[in-house]
C-alpha cells in the first residue's frame, strides 16, 4: 500500500517555504540597510575628524633695526579669517631706544700719554647729555595682500599700527679725571652748566676717560609722553602650519610733547622719523 501525499498539503508546504524565503530575504534586506546606514555614518564621523578647526591667535618676538636707534618687541594678535580679505588684529608691546643723527663714539687718544698712571680709555658719546628710551603700548591691523596662511607658504600683507609712548630720558655720565686744588680726581659726572667744559672737551686735555655705565642716572630718569605710528610691508612664511617667521619694512614716526635733549652739540627735536626692518619668530594656535 502506498502513501498518496494529499495536494493540498503540498500547496500549505510551499506556502510555508515561499514565506519563510520572502522573511530570509527581508531580514537580509535589513541587515544591509544596517550596514549601509553604519558605513554612511562612519563616513561622516571621519569627515568631520578631518575638519581642521582654524587658526584664531598669535604670538611673535622680534628685533627691529630703526635708522634711528632698535627696539625689542612682543605682539599678541588675533586672526580673523572669516573676514574677507582675512587680516590679524594685534596688540604690541616695544622697548627701543633712540640716538641722534649726530651721535658717533670717540676715544681720548691723548688721555694716556697726559696721565700713564691711570686707566686706559673707554669709548663715549662727544655732547651726548641724555639716553632716550621709549617703551611703546598699542594696536595695529595686518591685511592680507597675497597668499594664505598655510604650510611652507609665504604671506605678502601692509601692516599699520599706532599707540602711545612712553619716552625715557636718563642722563648720560661721563668718567672724568677732573682738578680738585692741586690734584686730579676721578668723578662720574652727568652734563650740567658747571660740567660742560669737560662734555664739550674738543682738545680731549686729558680730562674724558670715558662714558659711564648703564646704570649710572637711572635714579634720575624722566618721563616724555607722547605718540607713536608705523606702517610698512610684513612677509609671513609659514613654517609649519603654527610656527611662522615674519619680515617687516617699513617707515614709524614718533612726537613728544617737548623737545628731546638728547645732545649739547646739536639741534634736538620733540618729533622723530625713521625707516625700518624687523624680523620676528612666533606661533599660532586655535
Amino acid at each position: 500500500m502506498f502513501y498518496q501525499e494529499d495536494p493540498k498539503d503540498s500547496i500549505a508546504l510551499a506556502r510555508e517555504i515561499k514565506l519563510d524565503s520572502l522573511k530570509a530575504a527581508r531580514l537580509i534586506e535589513a541587515e544591509k540597510r544596517k550596514l549601509a546606514t553604519q558605513a554612511k555614518q562612519n563616513a561622516i564621523q571621519a569627515t568631520r575628524k578631518k575638519i581642521i578647526p582654524p587658526l584664531t591667535q598669535e604670538m611673535a618676538l622680534g628685533y627691529r633695526l630703526n635708522s634711528d636707534g632698535w627696539s625689542f618687541f612682543v605682539n599678541r594678535g588675533f586672526i580673523k579669517s572669516d573676514n574677507e580679505p582675512p587680516h590679524t588684529s594685534f596688540l604690541f608691546f616695544d622697548f627701543s631706544e633712540k640716538k641722534h643723527p649726530k651721535e658717533s663714539r670717540s676715544i681720548n687718544e691723548n688721555f694716556t700719554t697726559i696721565n700713564p698712571n691711570e686707566a686706559k680709555p673707554t669709548f663715549y658719546k662727544y655732547g651726548k647729555i641724555n639716553n632716550f628710551y621709549q617703551f611703546k603700548i598699542g594696536y595695529g591691523n595686518i591685511r592680507h595682500l597675497t597668499g594664505k596662511l598655510d604650510n611652507k607658504s609665504i604671506v605678502i600683507n601692509w601692516v599699520y599700527a599706532g599707540g602711545l609712548s612712553m619716552g625715557i630720558l636718563k642722563p648720560y655720565y661721563l668718567d672724568l679725571l677732573v682738578p680738585e686744588g692741586n690734584i686730579y680726581v676721578r668723578k662720574f659726572e652727568k652734563y650740567t652748566d658747571n660740567t660742560k667744559e669737560y662734555f664739550l672737551d674738543l682738545n680731549n686735555q686729558g680730562t674724558i676717560i670715558g662714558g659711564g655705565s648703564f646704570t649710572k642716572g637711572i635714579g634720575e630718569i624722566k618721563i616724555q609722553p607722547g605718540l607713536s605710528a608705523r606702517s610698512g610691508f610684513y612677509f609671513d612664511y609659514t613654517a609649519t602650519r603654527k610656527l611662522f617667521l615674519g619680515v617687516e619694512l617699513g617707515a614709524s614716526a614718533e612726537v613728544y610733547f617737548k623737545e628731546i635733549p638728547i645732545m649739547a652739540t646739536a639741534k634736538n627735536s620733540f618729533y622723530f622719523f625713521n625707516l625700518y626692518a624687523d624680523f620676528r619668530i612666533g606661533k599660532r594656535w586655535e
